[in-house]
């Protein structure tokens, strides 16, 4: 059971109402769920949050098959419900294979068919587990995706390392129908 109240529209201030709106409409649901239904009641912190995941959704460089494979790697590493329901459909809509999201469902390294997946893994991984990467894995990634695709990467990683935090304290179940992380 979540921690936070159901979010309506009509107890909340004019300008959180205006953000509410925003959210939906670039959302395919009715409702208001999810970290902006925690983040809503933070408007300085929702409002840029929003901005940064509609970035990632819309304009990454490194794309969505990889903005998606970033995110699921860093919802399982924090076993966040909510984020891995919702991201689970659309890797797979993206491009990830079956294959690679059952074994970062079951917290194994994928066999990757593609190198920029690998790559990607690995440092997603290293990043996670050591708050940095070697000159080693930097260079190669930046060989592979460019500066920015570096940033993006980077980036992305800490988006949802915070996204999973505000799913986890305030405990939002995943979706209808979403299979949960043991």
């Amino acid at each position: 059971m979540a921690r936070i109240e159901d979010v309506k529209r009509e107890n909340l201030s004019p300008r959180q109402q205006q953000l509410h709106d925003d959210f939906l409409r670039s959302r395919p649901r009715a409702t208001l769920t999810g970290p902006f239904a925690v983040l809503i009641h933070a408007p300085d912190i929702a409002e840029p949050a929003d901005k940064l995941v509609n970035y990632f959704r819309q304009n990454a460089k490194i794309g969505r098959r990889l903005v998606e494979l970033v995110i699921l790697l860093m919802v399982r590493e924090a076993t966040a419900q909510y984020a891995w329901s919702v991201h689970e459909p659309q890797a797979l809509q993206h491009g990830l294979t079956q294959d690679v999201v059952d074994a970062i469902r079951a917290r194994r390294r994928p066999d990757f068919k593609r190198d920029d997946e690998r790559l990607v893994y690995d440092f997603v991984t290293e990043l996670s587990a050591a708050k940095t990467v070697s000159p080693v894995t930097f260079e190669r990634a930046k060989a592979a995706l460019g500066l920015d695709g570096v940033i993006e990467v980077v980036s992305l990683a800490g988006l949802y390392g915070m996204i999973g935090m505000v799913l986890n304290v305030f405990d939002i179940p995943p979706q209808a129908g979403g299979q949960p992380l043991r």
